[in-house]
């Protein structure tokens, strides 16, 4: 009887650790979002280029726009180690609104497939070498079951602000 109990006992607080990890990764990767957004902003004027980042239903990737030898430019993805979206054992999804309206988000590689030489993929969100960080968005980063929930947004004081949304 004493097993059966102590059993049941560990079991609820296995279960009890693992939400709370949940909520903290997300918390996490909401966090770790909303600071390389940051660093993608001061990178683009102190490197004076233009930097971006799309999103997909759970990751993203950050863009540089190059000059291609014929003097055009074009966006192409980043490959940097500080500036990369970090996988974790928690699926993450993302939802993103730019200027308040929905984007529908794609997997990358479907969108490499149907991306064009006159269509090419282009970042969500752009920042400038200016210092300005354009359009307004919103991205939502919860978990699946929607239990944990923050949002990465364009602020009034600070150009980019992390919140937790009420009922995570």
């Amino acid at each position: 009887m004493t097993v059966t109990i102590i059993s049941i006992l560990v079991g609820a607080v296995v279960i009890n650790i693992e939400f709370r990890n949940v909520g903290k990764t997300i918390r996490d990767t909401a966090l770790r979002t909303g600071l390389l957004m940051d660093l993608a902003a001061d990178q683009a004027v102190y490197s004076r280029k233009q930097f971006g980042i799309r999103f997909h239903p759970e990751s993203y990737e950050f863009y540089i726009l190059t000059e291609t030898d014929e003097g055009d430019s074009r966006w192409e993805i980043f490959e940097d180690d500080q500036l990369r979206f970090k996988n974790t054992q928690v699926v993450t999804e993302f939802e993103v609104d730019i200027s308040g309206l929905p984007i529908i988000l794609e997997e990358l590689a479907e969108e490499i497939k149907d991306a064009t030489e006159e269509d090419p993929l282009k970042p969500h969100i752009i920042f400038l070498s200016n210092g300005e960080i354009m359009p307004d968005f919103r991205i939502r980063i919860s978990d699946v079951d929607g239990e944990y929930r923050y949002e990465v947004a364009t602020g009034d004081v600070h150009p980019v602000v992390v919140e937790q949304l009420s009922g995570s």
